[in-house]
């Protein structure tokens, strides 16, 4: 079983990303339980068009067929992956799961049949564009999914790496840390929170063109970011008591950048040869969309690393 008990459903589409998938499942989760399932199309066809001059009888038997090859070749792709999960360590099985034209709504609903406490699945693309334009399971499942989502880019990047929490204090920070210490107790953690001091510089620039005696504004300035350091200094700490909390070997780093703020978590993470970044999310389904902010997202759509996304509270 994984730590704490874990059990874990990979989806699977014989991509690459999705294999990537299967690799970081059994290289961060070696001791789990998981369940590979591979969603067929359902053809609900436009009868008419595909099946013309066909009686209604025939019609019914020619859908129920191409519904069973669907189910078939979608069985026997679960069943490769969860022999490749095997080979590589884990104790892995292949569910089946019925046509659907929503893969993220069936996978989301074997997740919560089998009781599932992490969906893994990968993402194709590097970029915000690539995964944009694509539509795909991945960005479905982190709009709806109510249960933590590990979702791992292509690549055969090392996975043996801490985990870099992004912490910012708010609720579903808290969460995520609390998720990590659920699936992942294991692993060294490392709090990551950012700040930016861009809003009193472009002060300082604002009262310096107004004529303000520079000394006075120097000394000012200089108290702001010491306090602003101080808070931020507090907030890391908050974080890594938390996830000490939650039994992680954990420590602290504060990061001052000038770069917006998934930029900041992201360059943390390589600088630590991170395995994985874990995150809050908020609210969901289409609500989520608008309230994933721009850290979480820019993470998610542009970061090569394996992403722990953890919703909010309902």
């Amino acid at each position: 079983m994984a730590p704490g008990g874990q059990r874990l459903l990979i989806a699977y589409d014989g991509s690459p990303s999705a294999a990537a998938a299967v690799r970081a499942a059994a290289n961060l989760f070696g001791d789990g339980r998981a369940s590979v399932a591979t969603v067929p199309p359902d053809p609900n066809l436009p009868v008419d068009t595909v099946f013309p001059g066909m009686s209604s009888g025939v019609v019914p038997r020619a859908i129920g067929d191409l519904r069973a090859e669907a189910q078939r070749q979608a069985d026997e792709t679960a069943e490769q992956a969860a022999q490749r999960a095997r080979a590589l360590g884990l104790d892995a099985e292949r569910v089946s799961v019925p046509p659907s034209v929503r893969a993220w709504a069936a996978l989301l609903d074997a997740a919560h049949r089998l009781g599932a406490d992490l969906l893994i699945c990968g993402t194709r693309g590097r970029g915000a564009f690539a995964r944009a334009v694509l539509g795909s399971t991945s960005s479905s499942l982190l709009h709806h999914a109510d249960i933590p989502l590990l979702v791992v880019p292509d690549g055969d990047g090392a996975l043996d790496g801490p985990v870099i929490a992004a912490y910012d204090g708010s609720e579903g920070a808290r969460r995520a840390i609390q998720a990590v210490g659920r699936v992942l107790s294991g692993r060294a953690t490392v709090v990551v929170h950012t700040w930016e001091p861009a809003g009193h510089r472009s002060l300082t620039a604002g009262a310096l063109a107004a004529g303000a005696p520079v000394d006075d504004l120097r000394a000012i300035v200089a108290q702001l970011e010491r306090e602003l350091a101080d808070r931020a200094a507090a907030t890391t700490e908050e974080g890594v008591a938390a996830a000490r909390a939650a039994g992680l070997d954990a420590v602290g780093d504060t990061v001052e950048s000038d770069k917006s703020a998934w930029r900041a978590v992201d360059a943390a993470a390589r600088a630590h040869g991170a395995a994985v970044i874990a995150l809050g999310t908020r609210g969901f389904g289409a609500a989520r969309s608008v309230l994933l902010g721009s850290v979480s997202s820019g993470l998610i759509q542009n970061a090569e690393l394996p992403m722990l996304a953890v919703p909010g509270g309902p």
